[in-house]
């Protein structure tokens, strides 16, 4: 039983070793791999956009996905074309 146990903590004690330099070495290439410049998308998504509300459901969206009724800041806005539509029947 002892010889089992013995041969069962040599196993664990080679992996646990094994396991310790898989990770030194996923270290040392994070830390020598440069890191990647920002992206024009990604600081444009960081910057903070006027919001507006959809003139028909009251959702909030980014006024440049929002759609215009007109022309002018102050015109309705609106979500999608099908309320657009609807907004203009009404």
């Amino acid at each position: 039983m002892s010889k089992v146990l013995l041969i069962i903590g040599i196993a664990l004690g080679v992996y646990w070793l094994w396991r310790q330099g898989r990770m030194a070495e996923a270290r040392e290439a994070r830390a020598s791999k440069p890191a990647a410049p920002a992206t024009a998308r990604s600081s444009a998504a960081q910057a903070p956009q006027d919001m507006v509300a959809c003139a028909h459901c009251g959702l909030h969206l980014p006024r440049s996905e929002a759609l215009a009724d007109g022309p002018g800041g102050s015109a309705p806005f609106y979500c999608s074309p099908a309320h657009r539509q609807s907004g203009r029947q009404a």
